[in-house]
C-alpha cells in the first residue's frame, strides 16, 4: 500500500501517541496513597476528563472507566485509519470482546448474581448488549447451553471446542478462535502490511503458547490440548517430550528470540516460584518489538498496529496501579507489575 494512503491516519495517530503518559508519570501514579490521590494525578493527564461522570471511587469503577477509554481508541483508529485494513482491525477488535466474555465466564463460577457481574463489566457496544445478557443468565451448568450461545455468535468456534469440554476448554478455545480469526483477516492485507500483521501476530502465539507450557508443566496439565496453532517451529520441537521442570523449558528457549528475555527472569522465579514475572518480561519484549515496528514502519499498517499494543498495555499499567492501591501494595511492588 503506498505510504500516502497512510499519511492522514498516521499523522492523527501520532498526536495521540504523544499524549502516552511517560514512565515517570506512571512512577508518580504507582505512589498514590489512595484512590483519590490517584485520581487526583490522572486528571493532570490526557485522562482528565473521562472520570468527570463516575459515582464512587472503586476498583470496579475505575476499571470499567479505563476499558471504555481503551473501546473509544479503538473505535477512533478505526475510524481514521485505510479502508484496506478495517476489515483485519475489526479482527483485532474481537479480542477485547472475547476478554469480556472470558471475565463473564470466571465470574459465574464465583456463583455471582446478574446484578454483580454485571456491576463489574461494562458493554462494551450496544449490538453485544443482548447477548452478553444472554450469556449472563445462563447457568454455567449445562455448559453445552453455554458452547451454543458463544458458536451461534463466533462462527467457526466449535472447532475449537473438545469432547466433553470444561470451562477451561472453552477459555483456550476463545483465544485459538481470536488468533485464527486473526489469520485468517491478514490474507487479505496488502504485501508489506501482511508482512508485519504476519510478524506481530507470530510472536503474540509464541507468547501465549510459552505461558500455557509454563502453566501447564505447574500444573500437571496436557500441554497439547491447549497450545494454540500454528507456534513457531521451537515449539512445534516440543511435540516430542514435555519438559520436566520450568527451567528445563526455559533452557531450551535459550537459541530462540526469547531466550536472554525469559533467562533473566529465572532469578526471580527461583526466589518466589511465580510465573507471573516470565509473563511481565514477555510483555515488555513484545512493547518494544512493537516501538521498533513503529520507528520503522511511520506509515504503514505497523504504526496502527504498535499504537493499539501501547495503549492496551498502558491502559493495563493504569489498572494494575488501581489495583495495588486497592491491595495496600507497596509502591515499588506495584512498580514491579508495571510494563514499560
Amino acid at each position: 500500500m503506498a505510504m500516502v494512503d497512510y499519511a492522514y491516519s498516521n499523522t492523527r495517530i501520532r498526536v495521540m501517541k504523544s499524549l502516552f503518559l511517560k514512565n515517570r508519570d506512571l512512577e508518580a501514579l504507582s505512589r498514590a496513597k489512595n484512590f483519590e490521590d490517584y485520581l487526583t494525578s490522572l486528571k493532570q493527564t490526557q485522562y482528565s476528563g473521562i472520570f468527570s461522570g463516575m459515582e464512587k471511587a472503586t476498583i470496579h469503577e475505575i476499571e470499567r472507566v479505563l476499558s471504555i477509554d481503551l473501546k473509544k481508541t479503538i473505535d477512533k483508529v478505526m475510524g481514521i485509519s485505510p479502508q484496506s485494513c478495517v476489515p483485519f482491525l475489526d479482527a483485532v477488535s474481537k479480542k477485547y470482546q472475547l476478554e469480556y466474555i472470558k471475565l463473564i465466564l470466571n465470574s459465574k463460577v464465583g456463583n455471582l448474581s446478574e446484578e454483580e457481574i454485571m456491576s463489574k463489566f461494562f458493554i462494551p457496544e450496544k449490538s453485544t448488549e443482548e447477548f452478553l445478557s444472554r450469556l449472563i443468565n445462563l447457568p454455567i451448568e449445562p455448559i453445552d447451553d453455554i458452547i451454543a450461545l458463544l458458536c451461534s455468535r463466533y462462527k467457526g468456534l466449535d472447532e475449537f471446542i473438545p469432547e466433553s469440554p470444561q470451562l477451561l476448554d472453552i477459555l483456550i478455545a476463545l483465544d485459538k478462535y481470536y488468533f485464527s480469526e486473526l489469520q485468517r483477516s491478514v490474507k487479505y492485507l496488502k504485501r508489506g502490511d501482511k508482512k508485519i500483521a504476519s510478524r506481530l501476530i507470530s510472536m503474540e502465539i509464541d507468547i501465549s503458547n510459552i505461558m500455557i507450557i509454563l502453566r501447564s508443566i505447574t500444573r500437571g496439565y496436557e500441554i497439547e490440548r491447549f497450545i494454540i496453532p500454528n507456534r513457531s517451529s521451537y515449539l512445534t520441537a516440543l511435540d516430542e517430550y514435555t519438559p520436566d521442570n520450568v527451567i528445563e523449558f526455559i533452557e531450551n528457549l535459550s537459541k530462540t528470540i526469547y531466550g536472554s528475555v525469559l533467562e533473566d527472569v529465572v532469578p526471580i522465579y527461583k526466589r518466589t516460584d511465580s510465573l507471573l514475572y516470565f509473563e511481565l518480561a514477555l510483555k515488555r519484549f513484545l512493547i518494544e518489538e512493537c516501538k521498533k515496528i513503529m520507528k520503522k514502519h511511520q506509515f504503514q499498517l505497523g504504526f496502527i498496529l504498535g499504537f493499539l499494543k501501547l495503549k492496551e498495555m498502558e491502559i493495563g499499567n493504569l489498572k494494575a496501579i488501581c489495583v495495588g492501591i486497592g491491595e495496600s501494595l507497596p509502591s515499588e511492588e506495584i512498580r514491579d507489575l508495571l510494563v514499560f
